[in-house]
């Protein structure tokens, strides 16, 4: 529980850059939005690649690859995550207006921290492996209340239930192997498809 807590406040922090988007713009977002995903994309590598060797002296180099190692879920490679997550929301800025852009990725940033930690707490009724009732629900609710924040009600409403069928889309049988080697995840599919349906509903169709 410890670990996920950890790991869910990490994700949390993008916040911060969805945040500093409103006053950079879109252009600036897309740009450093795709730098942090380029950056964790090659670390990663860095570090799977790494031989996880004991110094003799401890080193930064060293401590950093060690915690970070700590908070990654068993056999997941580093950061797929934190990647997954900045490429995703570069992809929704430069892809849709603003507004939904912004919304779609606080969706990501809020629902999926709400729903693990209240997965692997509360979680009781499995949906999908990896997923519960209670945790979808966090989902849906955290995501619509961070989206009233950029869009009207009624898109907010229903980006949010297409977010939250898109968080448990990569543990569905048929796909959960592509999850497991790092092909698909939620941190992509939640802002793409709850962008498109924002999108689709704000332009009315």
């Amino acid at each position: 529980m410890q670990k996920e807590v950890s790991r869910q406040l990490v994700h949390l922090s993008g916040i911060f850059f969805i945040l500093l988007a409103q006053v950079a713009g879109r252009e600036v977002a897309i740009l450093y939005f795709l730098s942090a995903a380029a950056f964790f994309l090659v670390y990663g590598e860095y570090i799977r690649r790494e031989t996880r060797r004991l110094d003799a002296l401890p080193t930064i180099r060293g401590k950093l690859r060690e915690t970070t190692l700590k908070l990654e879920r068993t056999g997941v490679r580093p950061f797929t995550g934190a990647f997954w997550f900045y490429f995703s929301c570069g992809i929704s800025f430069l892809l849709f207006p603003f507004p939904i852009a912004s919304a779609a990725c606080m969706m990501l940033a809020v629902g999926d921290a709400f729903s693990t930690l209240v997965g692997v707490r509360f979680g009781r009724h499995a949906i999908l492996k990896g997923k519960s009732l209670e945790g979808s629900i966090a989902f849906f609710l955290s995501s619509l209340a961070a989206s009233l924040f950029f869009v009207s009600p009624f898109t907010a409403l229903s980006g949010s239930i297409a977010a939250t069928l898109a968080e448990v889309l990569p543990n569905m049988k048929y796909l959960i192997k592509l999850k497991g080697k790092g092909l698909l995840d939620d941190n992509f599919t939640v802002p793409i498809v709850s962008g498109v349906v924002m999108l689709l509903i704000s332009i009315g169709l």
